[in-house]
């Protein structure tokens, strides 16, 4: 029987200058890049607002540190205060991953986590990985730096499927997929995408974004404003 509504859970953290995508610093400004920062969240909600009002998804927003629920920074992001808060639990991305895919099994059946630092993520991926848990226990998003975009589970997922994993390497994908094949848990990888974290990968997002400014309108329009300030 195909899954009904999966939940999204969206891992995110308040906008502020120091704070928020701190690799793209030297070539953006702090200031900058928390600018920035926020239109990559706006698109990713946006996104997310698609899926959902397509029947695929149910998202709730779930937040780095408690102090950010109040965060004005935050709060100014379209699309964040239509969305539930929830505060991610203690420990590495591991950990609080495991958290949100166990609360997502629980309320849904099945659940997606989905990071904003891919602005330009497409619906039709969104899409495939939630279809992909119709045929496997756990669904990954690969991107073009050895990590993913977003992880999916339709079982419970423990937090040892991520011990030993390489976050923020180029082994992260790997590393998750070892661990899943210890927990005895079938797999399936959707097409590959990427994230911005780097001065290197905010290159091709302006090249992306310079040829199909619709693929994140937002962040394109932070893109053209921060070229201006220079």
């Amino acid at each position: 029987m195909s899954l009904r509504r999966a939940a999204l859970a969206v891992f995110a953290r308040a906008p502020i200058a120091g704070a928020a995508k701190t690799r793209l610093a030297p070539a953006l400004g702090a200031d900058g890049a928390a600018r920035l920062y926020a239109a990559f969240l706006a698109d990713t909600l946006a996104l997310a607002h698609s899926a959902q009002s397509a029947g695929l998804l149910e998202t709730a927003l779930w937040l780095a540190a408690a102090a950010d629920t109040e965060e004005p920074t935050l709060r100014d992001v379209p699309g964040v205060t239509a969305l539930p808060l929830r505060v991610q639990p203690p420990g590495d991305l591991g950990a609080r991953m495991a958290a949100a895919l166990a609360a997502g099994v629980a309320s849904h059946g099945a659940a997606l986590v989905l990071g904003s630092d891919a602005p330009t993520l497409p619906l039709a991926l969104l899409r495939a990985a939630r279809a992909g848990l119709d045929r496997a226990d756990l669904v990954l998003a690969p991107s073009a730096d050895g990590g993913y975009v977003v992880i999916g589970a339709r079982v419970p997922v423990a937090p040892a499927l991520f011990d030993g994993v390489r976050f923020s390497t180029r082994h992260a994908l790997a590393d998750t997929l070892a661990g899943a094949t210890r927990a005895g848990l079938s797999v399936t990888c959707v097409a590959p995408w990427y994230d911005v974290d780097t001065p290197d990968d905010l290159r091709l997002l302006r090249t992306h974004l310079t040829l199909v400014p619709s693929a994140a309108p937002h962040t394109a329009r932070a893109l053209t404003g921060l070229a201006r300030k220079r």
